[in-house]
């Protein structure tokens, strides 16, 4: 009979799981690469090869050229040499077996939501589209397209179904062992961006802030009638929303890979949104500098440098991740394990928390005084003997920059910080949202003779760049507050607050489609209004955040969604104070149907957030 001695299993030997996290997801596949992500690869590259080829015959009409002005040739090449550069990263990446492939995929295929919007222009007006990477008109005459703009459109579409299939590699990726791992066992499962620093994180998120304005600022200036330039904003209906959802998209892949896991899939998201977006960038920017009628504009020059210091920050992300970990990941004794406090954070990830709610906090503050300041001050700059305009928009910006520098003070105090983040998270919405309501008005006072923009002007556009890093802040400190927290278990909310929550986000967007006001000359902008102005894109982006809120808080712990729904409640409040504060700058203004709405979301938003945070006392 065998001794029990000869029974037991021969002790397995280990192997370390140090090393960067890029070196970890490459050992993280095994064997070869599956099918799926080979399939993504290969559909993106059929997409970069559509575009390509498509370019050769987007217009069918003698009206234009398409080859033999340097302007188009120039411009075309670099677009199809951007191109063409997002398939080449993800295959590199999929041969190594990385998921980083995938998200190099994703991310591009995000942007190229918005190519295929911006697409559409070339069938509806394809002469104010200014496509110069494709075609440049040489006479006013009617363009009529060619079979190469299918084509771009295919390939875009054939990008975006990559990006979706990268995600799905993504997904199964994150189920995978070793995903987020670090050789710093504190680091393991922190969000990338508490674990790059706060140095690379600004420097991401001022490169992003530099894409989103050069796509919506004017592209270039012409001297050449033929050639009507305008700021895509202003711009027809598909390429001002085409542009909006590509600046949109670089925001999000910005902030998700901030708030990612692993540093090699983040490094691929931020990496592909920033080659997809800097291809129309770069188109841009070569055809102002080959047309000796043209001259790029300074947000195209500023674009294509954020682009390409996006692209370097992705690069760099691993690199950093890497170098910071391994320092920290000197061998030491093992610890007794610390007790978490009443939110359920260890003392190491508190630490770690507080650290992030006050960027979050001191930024916050820094928006609302600059906006304050920035309402207060001349918006507009006008020549001597004329008097002062008045825009009583600023009024919104003064109350909207009060209520985010209040809510942001209290995340300087440990004790109510975890309480009053998710409120900055949503609230920074309503300053941007009110100025770009000012900015609607002097955008367009701008075209008068010798009227300029003020200093008000320029103040608030430093207070909105300060409000959306205060967001994107918040967001990564309720990142970090989910360390060491079990968030394993689904918390599905009651039937009650499903249904309430419903018709909150149903009444926000009633309350943002339908004027608030009406006037003898003029009306006040709305989502059902075309063609939308700054104003409605402010809209826009309430909407867009009250209604990610109202999802978000319905799954969230009790406390943080309620504040996060009372919050979006103080954005809508201040789109329904609009009225009374507003107003007054049309010719006998009456209430319009956008009221009553409006202040339905508020009341509904306010009960969600009662019975959100009610809801685990049941």
């Amino acid at each position: 009979m065998d001794s029990p001695t000869e029974l037991r299993a021969a002790p397995e030997v280990i192997e370390p799981s140090g090393g960067t996290a890029t070196e970890t997801s490459a050992r993280r596949g095994g064997g070869a690469p599956g099918l799926l992500p080979i399939a993504a690869v290969v559909l993106a590259a059929v997409g970069a090869l559509a575009v390509a080829a498509g370019a050769l015959g987007v217009v069918a009409s003698s009206a234009v050229d398409g080859t033999r002005i340097p302007a188009v040739g120039a411009a075309g090449v670099v677009t199809v040499i951007v191109a063409l550069a997002v398939p080449v990263v993800a295959a590199v990446l999929t041969a190594r077996r990385s998921p980083a492939g995938g998200a190099a995929l994703a991310g591009a295929g995000l942007v190229s939501v918005g190519l295929c919007v911006m697409d559409a222009q070339l069938w509806t007006d394809p002469i104010d589209a200014n496509r110069l990477e494709l075609f440049r008109p040489l006479t006013a005459a009617a363009i009529a397209t060619g079979p190469g703009a299918a084509l771009i459109l295919a390939g875009h579409a054939c990008t975006v179904v990559a990006g979706i299939l990268g995600l799905v590699v993504v997904q199964r990726a994150s189920h995978t062992d070793g995903y987020g791992s670090s050789p710093d066992p504190d680091a393991d499962g922190r969000p990338v961006g508490a674990r790059v620093g706060a140095g690379l994180v600004a420097i991401a998120l001022a490169a992003a802030a530099a894409i989103v304005v050069s796509l919506l600022a004017r592209p270039f200036t012409s001297s050449d009638p033929v050639l009507v330039v305008r700021a895509a904003i202003a711009s027809d209906a598909p390429t001002a929303i085409g542009c909006g959802v590509v600046a949109i998209a670089v925001l999000i892949a910005v902030a998700s890979a901030l708030a990612s896991v692993d540093v090699g899939v983040a490094a691929g998201v931020v990496g592909g949104a920033a080659l997809a977006a800097f291809g129309p960038i770069a188109g841009r920017l070569a055809a102002g500098l080959a047309d000796d009628r043209l001259a790029p504009g300074t947000a195209t020059v500023c674009g294509a440098l954020g682009a390409v210091l996006l692209a370097a920050s992705a690069a760099a992300i691993p690199v950093v991740a890497g170098r910071r970990e391994r320092r920290a990941a000197a061998p030491a004794a093992e610890p007794e394990r610390p007790r978490p406090d009443a939110w359920g954070n260890t003392a190491a990830a508190r630490d770690r928390m507080l650290r992030w709610h006050a960027a979050a906090g001191a930024t916050g503050i820094a928006a609302g005084a600059l906006a304050c300041l920035g309402a207060l001050l001349p918006v507009l700059s006008v020549p001597a003997g004329l008097p002062e305009p008045s825009v009583p928009a600023t009024r919104v910006v003064l109350v909207a920059g009060v209520l985010l520098a209040i809510t942001s003070v209290w995340l300087l105090m440990s004790e109510f910080s975890v309480l009053f983040r998710p409120a900055l998270a949503i609230m920074w919405v309503g300053v941007v949202a009110a100025a770009a309501a000012v900015a609607q008005t002097a955008l367009s006072a701008v075209q008068i003779p010798g009227v300029k923009l003020g200093a008000g002007s320029v103040v608030m556009g430093i207070a909105v760049v300060l409000a959306v890093g205060a967001g994107v802040l918040a967001g990564i400190a309720g990142a970090a507050e989910r360390d060491d927290i079990d968030t394993s278990e689904p918390s599905d909310p009651p039937q009650p607050v499903l249904i309430v929550g419903a018709a909150a986000a149903v009444a926000t967007v009633l309350g943002y489609a339908l004027p608030l006001y009406r006037g003898s000359d003029g009306t006040a902008a709305a989502l059902g209004r075309l063609p939308w102005g700054w104003d409605a894109w402010g809209q826009v982006l309430s909407v867009a955040a009250i209604v990610v809120a109202v999802l978000v808080a319905m799954g969230a712990r009790a406390s943080r969604g309620a504040v996060l729904l009372a919050g979006a409640a103080v954005v809508v409040l201040l789109h329904v104070l609009s009225w009374p504060l507003a107003a007054g700058r049309l010719t006998d203004p009456v209430v319009g149907p956008g009221v009553a709405p409006a202040i339905l979301a508020v009341v509904l938003l306010a009960v969600s957030a009662t019975l959100v945070g009610r809801r685990d006392r049941r």
